[in-house]
């Protein structure tokens, strides 16, 4: 594997928030800072860390390159809320190869298999568009308010 896979903790709160440029802001929609919108999701009702929730700090070469943020369904299929990649890294296939290095070794990363995963995408984030394509997602379909889009992948 090219990158070394850590999850989330307080202690890693400034570092991920070194990776939320004015861009990655307004393509997420994290505006109140990334452990906020963290605790949110992890202190839901139903989330269970390590069972139907992740968040992995992503580096290369022990520098933080990226984060993803991870759910899964009642019915099985993972839901990859967000994945924000460093600002200085953007643009040179790294997202990419984070999402490929995931969907190949989701069991060693999260423990579990990922034979079915759900993005959620602005419809102005061209960049992430491209970059689930070439990772072999597929266009699936627009939230009936416009506001997402939804991207699949399914192993083979």
């Amino acid at each position: 594997m090219n990158f070394k896979w850590i999850d989330y903790s307080r202690e890693l709160a400034d570092t991920v928030e070194g990776l939320l440029d004015e861009e990655a802001v307004r393509m997420t929609g994290i505006d109140e800072g990334f452990d906020d919108y963290y605790s949110y999701w992890a202190n839901e009702e139903n989330t269970v860390l390590g069972e139907n929730f992740w968040c992995k700090v992503i580096l290369k070469e022990n520098t933080p390159v990226g984060v993803m943020v991870l759910g899964k369904s009642p019915d099985g299929e993972f839901v990859m809320s967000e994945i924000i990649v460093s600002p200085a890294m953007r643009g040179h296939g790294v997202g990419s190869a984070v999402l490929c290095e995931f969907l190949d070794n989701g069991e060693y990363i999260i423990g579990q298999k990922t034979k079915k995963v759900m993005a959620v995408i602005f419809p102005g984030n061209t960049a992430s568009q491209k970059c689930f394509e070439k990772a072999g997602f597929k266009f699936s379909s627009a939230h009936p308010d416009g506001d997402a889009w939804y991207y699949r992948y399914t192993a083979k």
